[in-house]
């Protein structure tokens, strides 16, 4: 008995003991970004931008935007300050899309929370085509408590 206890505490100490060759990490670990880089799409079809109108751009804090199909995540705008432009291209199926955008800020204190619901962007029904680029603008205005949503097409480059 006793040597099974022995054998046992050898080697779970040899399995914690640090591997030859490994570096230990004293200290602050390395930053990584909040949210996964947003992959830059190839020939898009749906190009998303949403502006913000900010009373005072060096305390504006920070917003990104979600975007759904049929309530599935597709993709979100990087993280960025309210007073910049955020801009998201995707690729879509063709065809008539539900897309909801919901809006998310990060207050100066707490954690990332939505706008108000009635505060958000309505679904649109956006007509993806062949040969175009469907240009999806979102602004909001007077202190995120009105939004206005804007569809133009162009032709792709393809």
């Amino acid at each position: 008995m006793r040597r099974a206890l022995l054998a046992g505490l050898l080697l779970a100490g040899a399995c914690a003991a640090p591997r030859a060759g490994a570096k230990a990490h004293y200290g602050p670990k390395p930053s990584r970004p909040l949210f996964a880089a947003v992959p830059e799409v190839a020939d898009p079809n749906l190009i998303l931008v949403v502006s913000e109108a900010v009373p005072d751009p060096s305390d504006a804090g920070v917003s990104f935007t979600k975007v759904f199909v049929d309530e599935r995540e597709i993709g979100r705008t990087e993280v960025a300050r309210r007073s910049e432009e955020h801009v998201l291209k995707l690729k879509l199926p063709l065809g008539n899309q539900p897309i909801r955008l919901e809006q998310w800020l990060l207050p100066p204190v707490g954690e990332w929370a939505p706008l108000d619901g009635d505060r958000q962007p309505r679904v649109r029904f956006v007509r993806v085509e062949d040969g175009t680029i469907a240009r999806l603008e979102l602004h909001f205005s007077e202190g995120e408590s009105s939004n206005t949503l804007r569809l133009s097409r162009e032709p792709s480059a393809r």
